[in-house]
């Protein structure tokens, strides 16, 4: 979700409608000023990333584009325009934890057969058949274009993107600045000329004005699969529907969002990414599932924005719609919360809730520290603390 731009047309930092609504001329004309800073790589304005005439020849093809921009196919559900209320309670900041959040720094040895080490809101370094991926790297102190100002960790990140182990394939689900970082992609980029980028339609255009090379980039719409050799062997990444939206600058939906399911030669992994309660999510799952591992969003959810946040007992329905039949065969790592203060539930609220919600015959539900890693095929950690971990800071 993107926090910082302050005019989203779903979710809850939309202070322009606040204040005053914005009129079209005025965003073609704070667009226009956005995108030659941009242009001229001037300062944060280099992260807002590529003009809306860079992406246009990326998307241009995709069947989902609705008058040039792309939207959810579901209609929303509640209302999208915080009152005073809103902006009040977020300014109390009720998403901080209450003591220090017990953070690990991990150590990688050869990729495992299916392993996952999470290091923070969507960010996760996951093994799978002998290849390791990182999903949505957000290593930077903020979640903006710029790191003076915006929402910041509420705990260290367990690595820099320089100290990341050796990595296959970045795969990245949609361009809000807690899901895409420039810093952090490019050094990945500049640091592992091996890494291959696999991401949704549009934000490409974004990688190649940060300079990362095209013949680097895999992107795909919904339903499309890319094979990316590895040096586990050929890892299948398929663009899954979600329900959100996307956007770094005034300009919305340009880019698409999705999900990914990851198949190896022997193990298959489903990433939410970032998304609110679809039943869309059955059909992956009848094309594509079940799933050993689930990443699946739980937290920055609000009954302002139902549609585009799952909240945590949507998040297990997510994972019975992708993984049918799974059962405790299968493990989810919930994702997306305790990192960056996005909404008004309390810092430990999301694992509390997907606790309460679990019952008989649902996926076994770990919950690693940041840093800390599983070895999936063993069910072991390293660096991982006691199951309930989180309550200290909650």
């Amino acid at each position: 979700m993107d926090v910082t731009t302050n005019s989203e047309r779903t979710g809850p930092d939309a202070t322009s409608r606040v204040l005053g609504r914005v009129t079209s001329a005025g965003v073609m004309m704070a667009d226009a000023v956005a995108e030659r800073l941009a242009a001229g790589g001037l300062g944060p304005a280099r992260a807002l990333g590529a003009t809306r005439e860079e992406i246009v020849p990326h998307v241009r093809t995709s069947p989902h584009l609705r008058d040039g921009v792309f939207d959810n196919p579901e209609p929303p559900e509640g209302s999208i325009t915080p009152d005073r209320q809103v902006l009040a309670d977020m300014a109390r900041r009720p998403g901080r934890p209450r003591r220090p959040v017990m953070v690990t720094v991990p150590t990688f040895d050869a990729p495992s057969p299916l392993a996952v080490t999470w290091l923070g809101h969507a960010t996760a370094i996951v093994d799978i058949d002998g290849a390791r991926i990182i999903t949505d790297p957000v290593l930077s102190r903020r979640c903006s274009p710029s790191q003076l100002v915006g929402p910041g960790r509420m705990h260290a990140a367990p690595l820099s993107a320089r100290q990341l182990p050796p990595i296959d394939v970045v795969v990245i689900s949609h361009d809000h600045y807690d899901h895409l970082d420039m810093d952090t992609v490019t050094t990945i980029a500049a640091t592992q000329p091996e890494a291959v980028f696999v991401t949704t339609i549009g934000v490409a255009a974004h990688l190649m004005a940060w300079g990362i090379a095209e013949d680097r980039i895999r992107q795909a719409d919904w339903w499309d699969e890319i094979v990316v050799a590895t040096r586990g062997g050929e890892l299948r990444f398929t663009c899954g529907p979600a329900r959100h939206f996307s956007g770094r600058w005034l300009a919305r939906n340009l880019t698409q969002w999705g999900s990914w399911a990851i198949a190896g030669h022997t193990h298959r992994v489903f990433f939410s990414g970032d998304t609110g309660h679809t039943e869309r999510f059955e059909d992956l799952g009848a094309k594509l599932g079940p799933f050993d591992l689930t990443l699946i969003a739980v937290g920055a959810y609000d009954v302002m924005w139902p549609d585009i946040h799952v909240n945590p007992e949507e998040a297990l329905s997510v994972h019975r719609l992708v993984s049918p039949g799974s059962g405790a065969d299968s493990v989810m790592i919930p994702i997306h919360w305790g990192t960056f203060n996005l909404a008004r539930h309390p810092w430990g609220e999301p694992i509390a809730r997907l606790r309460a919600a679990s019952r008989h015959g649902d996926p076994t539900v770990l919950v690693p520290q940041p840093g800390g890693s599983i070895d999936l095929e063993h069910r072991t950690g390293t660096g991982v603390a006691h199951p309930s971990w989180w309550e200290v800071s909650a």
